[in-house]
């Protein structure tokens, strides 16, 4: 090689090493890249792997990731799952650090994939890669909160996914799968015993909280933002639902445990709200104010050891069981609202523990309706049965919707509408009714005893009033003896 020839080489290799620097290397998508490039911490398993790929792909590393990405949907779109597994695992391998890799795809096994699948076992299969794949993602992520949040919402939502209700065979295969016992604990934690979804769940979103506590704000790729009180809100959910699971499998002493531990938790949640009295231990704050509703929460708890021991004392069938398990259960739910997610009432649900009660006592198919937040919808020319049963627990509530005859109508009617409703009563029935009518801000328009003998007679009694809104009316139907009234 001649002297010139070697100067020219060398200024080949310089300019190549600057279109790399100062060209590919600066690219959008390669800076995204970078650091997902750090192959620190990565198990001994994938280090190989994934280092290979880091050096063939090079520079060219974000176009590859964008084919493999096409290549995914493409599979996706077609089901060809078993495909996709392997794609799923060449991407881990060119973006070992993009939290997405790992939580999309978990999200998806578990989630469209295992849904596809009528037969349970294919469906487990993909529900429990899904959670390995999550848990591989937090070995390679340690201190990545999002991933430990995407797992733990996993574990319970997939189980409890349905309001009021529990999905036991998920349940039961979780605990009985020794693989997940082993890989889903976070490290350094071990259990004598196989925990529950909910158990598993918990310590990940400990976990997270504290870590989202450290931080100004926490936002994934995916537009998603993290917050602390929001972990902290997951593991209230999970300690209700572990004390439901509990009691569903014939444990109500363990269920009270986890009542318990739930109205403290909601306590704690309060204690880190801005402006709540210092207390130890709680000196790091959240950034967001709590909804009301935990106020709610932390006193309606309270009471929830006492529904199970009412409950499991009903089990006699003694009409002083059943009232006192009734008196309880609505009078917590009109007081605070049905904010029991479903787990004591359900509008559409007759075997909800209140609904089944209420009719058990009374003939009422339309019972549970007595709070305007549970009021029954009526619409012109339905009939309502309205049975005031058991005497002195309960009043009926309904709500009709008056809208507006099209979008182009002004927001008030033009003229005075009038909202009638009539009454009547069979001839045996000796109970006097009060009637009140409250507008949509719950505000009383007009109330009126109705006239015994007009509404046992044949036509019944009307009860009418002018409205000049559009919107929801309600309507309360009560017994006129204020001695035998139930709720305010």
């Amino acid at each position: 090689m001649t002297k010139s020839s070697g100067i020219a080489l060398a200024i080949v290799v310089l300019l190549l090493a600057a279109v790399q620097h100062w060209g590919l290397e600066r690219q959008p998508e390669t800076v995204v890249e970078a650091p997902m490039k750090n192959l620190r911490n990565i198990p001994a398993s994938q280090a190989l792997p994934t280092y290979i790929a880091s050096l063939f792909f090079g520079a060219f590393r974000a176009v590859a990731v964008d084919i493999l990405w096409i290549q995914l949907r493409k599979v996706e779109e077609e089901k060809r799952w078993y495909e996709r597994r392997e794609i799923i695992q060449m991407i881990s391998y060119v973006q070992p650090r993009n939290p997405e890799v790992w939580s999309h795809l978990g999200w998806h096994s578990a989630y469209n994939v295992a849904n596809g699948f009528t037969d349970p076992n294919e469906a487990w299969e993909w529900v429990k890669f899904g959670l390995l794949w999550l848990r591989r993602g937090i070995g390679t992520l340690p201190q990545e909160p999002y991933l430990k949040e995407q797992l733990a919402y996993t574990l319970w939502h997939k189980a409890a996914w349905r309001d009021g209700d529990l999905d036991m065979d998920l349940l039961k295969r979780i605990e009985n799968d020794a693989e997940l016992q082993s890989a889903l604990l976070p490290d350094g934690m071990k259990s004598d015993r196989p925990l529950s979804a909910f158990e598993l769940a918990l310590p990940l979103l400990e976990r997270a909280r504290n870590e989202l506590l450290d931080r100004d704000i926490k936002l994934t790729q995916m537009g998603l933002y993290l917050y602390p009180d929001t972990m902290d809100g997951f593991a209230r959910m999970c300690m209700i639902l572990q004390g439901m699971y509990q009691w569903k499998l014939g444990r109500p002493e363990e269920a009270k445990v986890w009542f318990v531990r739930a109205q403290k938790q909601v306590e704690d949640m309060l204690s880190r709200q801005r402006g709540a009295p210092p207390r130890e231990g709680f000196e790091k704050r959240y950034r967001n104010d709590l909804s009301p509703i935990f106020k709610d929460w932390a006193e309606m708890y309270k009471s929830y050891p006492e529904i199970v021991d009412l409950t499991e004392k009903a089990k006699s069938k003694k009409p002083e069981d059943l009232l006192a398990q009734l008196a309880l259960v609505q009078g917590l739910l009109v007081r605070h609202g049905p904010i029991d997610e479903h787990w004591l009432w359900s509008r559409y649900n007759p075997f909800a523990p209140l609904n089944a009660l209420k009719q058990k006592l009374s003939d009422d198919t339309q019972e549970c309706n007595d709070s305007i937040e549970m009021g029954s919808e009526i619409s012109p020319g339905d009939l309502a049965v309205a049975t005031l049963a058991p005497e002195g627990l309960d009043v009926d509530y309904y709500w009709i919707g008056v809208p507006p005859p099209d979008d182009q109508s002004p927001r008030q009617p033009a003229r005075p509408m009038t909202l009638k409703f009539i009454f009547k009563r069979p001839a045996a029935a000796r109970l006097d009714l009060k009637v009140t009518l409250f507008d949509r801000g719950r505000r009383p328009l007009k109330e009126e005893v109705l006239d015994p003998k007009a509404v046992a007679g044949k036509d019944g009694t009307v009860f009418a009033h002018q409205v000049s809104e559009y919107g929801r009316y309600f309507l309360k139907v009560e017994p006129a003896d204020p001695s035998i009234r139930p709720w305010p």
